[in-house]
């Protein structure tokens, strides 16, 4: 493949800026409100003489994940609606080039216009505050380490609901709330019969039909403290490393589906 059809700068940009702008109302009104419920937050914790110092972190982690994978639920409504899903399809750009746009927006165009638009409403509200009421809460700080890891955990996160939104024709949010419920039932049960299995010994009474039990069980994998810091170190490794990036190529491939179904 010609790296033209896979993606060009400048036919990138424009694609981009297309996508930006044709939301750019929405936005702009979500915005507004945002500000609006948040300088009311503000101004009632300060006016009952009790300033929060944890007030624009949870605002921000409220903002960063409910907004955040609702937008990303939403991002490919153009694509499966039959209105708009003719003019997406004729739109002059590849795949990767209209998978890329949108993973931009919901990712890290979406997460920093959360980080900046909160510092910069923590600042003019506390502005405000100390103004009318001689007193504020503590101000939003964008640098330190436990906003960043939150971006970090967005972003996990984030992958999860594009892949719903690429893959769902409608509902996307809910549907995919429904799917991760399901598959975390799914793990727990599983994880439950395993170490019921292998570390028999240690349970009684649990899966037991009156006088009979499950008396299958495999060598036991050691069961100390090193083992189990090991596996939370591997288990860290891998959520970092793996579900993001995994669900992003899947959402890829799954957009060319989409368009080859929706041009027949």
């Amino acid at each position: 493949m010609k790296a033209t059809n896979f993606i060009l700068p400048g036919r990138f940009l424009q694609l981009l800026k297309r996508d930006i702008l044709s939301n750019i109302n929405t936005t702009l009104i979500a915005l507004g409100a945002v500000t609006a419920v948040i300088y009311l937050i503000s101004a009632l914790s300060a006016y009952n003489n009790a300033p929060s110092g944890q007030l624009y972190f949870s605002l921000f982690t409220n903002l960063l994940f409910a907004g955040g994978l609702i937008v990303t639920s939403m991002v490919f409504k153009e694509m499966h609606r039959k209105e708009t899903a003719q003019n997406y399809l004729l739109l002059p750009a590849s795949n990767f080039e209209k998978f890329f746009s949108r993973l931009l927006i919901s990712t890290i165009g979406f997460a920093l216009i959360a980080l900046i638009g909160v510092t910069a409403i923590s600042y003019l509200s506390e502005g405000v505050n100390t103004l009318i009421f001689k007193r504020h809460n503590v101000l939003f700080n964008p640098f330190s380490k436990i906003v960043w890891t939150l971006m970090a955990h967005y972003l996990v996160a984030q992958s999860i609901f594009f892949l719903g939104a690429v893959y769902f024709r409608k509902y996307h949010f809910i549907k995919t709330i429904n799917i991760i419920f399901l598959v975390q039932l799914s793990i727990t049960i599983i994880t439950a019969l395993f170490a019921r299995m292998v570390y028999i010994d240690l349970f009684d009474g649990i899966f037991r039909v009156g006088d009979t039990s499950l008396l299958i069980q495999w060598e036991k994998l050691p069961l100390n403290a090193n083992s189990f810091t090991n596996l939370i170190k591997t288990l860290k490794i891998l959520y970092w490393l793996v579900p993001a990036p995994l669900f992003w190529i899947i959402s890829y491939f799954r957009i060319k589906e989409v368009e080859v179904k929706n041009a027949i």
